[in-house]
Formats: C-alpha cells, structure tokens, sequence
C-alpha cells in the first residue's frame, strides 16, 4: 500500500473512533437527563400523593 494512503486511512479511522465515542457519549449524557427528570417527576408524584392520603385521614 502507497504510504499516503496508508497514512490518510489512519486518519480516517482514527477521526471516525473519536467522533463515534464522542456521540456515544453524547447520547448517555443525554438520556441520563431524560431519566433524571422522569425519576424527579416519579418523586414528585409520591409526595403529593402521600400528602392527598394524610390530608383525607
């Protein structure tokens, strides 16, 4: 294999690893926003319940 090709396809796979794991971990950052929020609104959701049981007591 020509060297400058050897050498562009190096770069071309070593850009396209760094871009996948970079979106990769995009992605988890993201969907741990999501499962945070859902988890608050879960909590939520018991406090006031809990607070509506007290109050009918």
């Amino acid at each position: 294999m020509h060297p400058m090709k050897r050498r562009f396809l190096i770069v071309v796979l070593g850009l396209g690893t760094v871009l996948g794991y970079s979106g990769g971990f995009l992605s988890m950052r993201c969907h741990a926003r999501a499962r945070r929020a859902h988890f608050e609104q879960h909590v939520a959701k018991v406090c006031a319940d809990a607070a509506l049981d007290s109050a009918r007591k």
